[in-house]
């Protein structure tokens, strides 16, 4: 987590900064869904999510770091450079996605607020607080790379939206698993194909 507060962090705030070669644009238009960006936290398995339109949300998920379950509903606040979700129930007051250009393309602050309830009551619920947040981090930045590497491929882009989003992080790494298994002994095939045509040409 960076030292330097970002610009809209409150006195009681959690961040992290994930770097990215995506345009300011198209990352704008990837945190307009917010369920993608939650779908991404590895540490967060979604048991619901709707939305309801203009700008209402209900959640449920298990988080797997502390082991317990978190219902809210909330409010979705879209923002030039991004969003806020304002959560109705739990420690944490909202989840600001904000998107900012630099050098390199652009940049994607995720600020956690937890400033709604009084001082007293937030320290009494300290083991409520957050822990995702910087696996969420690794895992946004390997996302939006994918993004950049991959997302011109309309293969890919079903993929990610249609199956990826939905399934598990545990689902996710065994599908990984599989995928890599499936690349390494086709590999193999073709160089024992290879192997055998120079065989049969000598």
């Amino acid at each position: 987590m960076p030292e330097t507060a970002p610009e809209g962090a409150g006195d009681d705030a959690a961040w992290i900064a994930v770097p990215t070669e995506l345009s300011s644009d198209k990352l704008v238009w990837l945190v307009g869904d917010p369920e993608r960006l939650l779908r991404v936290n590895p540490c967060w398995v979604f048991e619901s999510w709707s939305r309801t339109p203009p700008d209402r949300f209900d959640l449920q998920v298990r988080d797997t770091v502390h082991e317990r379950t978190w219902t809210t509903g909330g409010r979705i606040e879209t923002l030039d450079d991004g969003l806020r979700l304002h959560y109705e129930e739990g420690l944490k007051a909202s989840t600001r996605f904000r998107v900012e250009t630099d050098d390199s393309g652009s940049r994607l602050w995720v600020i956690d607020d937890y400033g709604r309830l009084p001082s007293e009551e937030r320290a009494a619920r300290l083991d409520e607080v957050d822990r995702s947040l910087p696996a969420w981090g690794h895992a946004l930045e390997r996302y939006l790379a994918g993004w950049h590497r991959w997302g011109r491929h309309r293969l890919w882009r079903w993929y990610m939206e249609r199956w990826w989003r939905r399934m598990t992080p545990l689902a996710r790494r065994i599908s990984r698993l599989l995928i890599w298994a499936t690349v390494i002994e086709f590999a193999v095939f073709l160089l024992l194909v290879g192997v055998l045509v120079v065989e049969r040409s000598t």
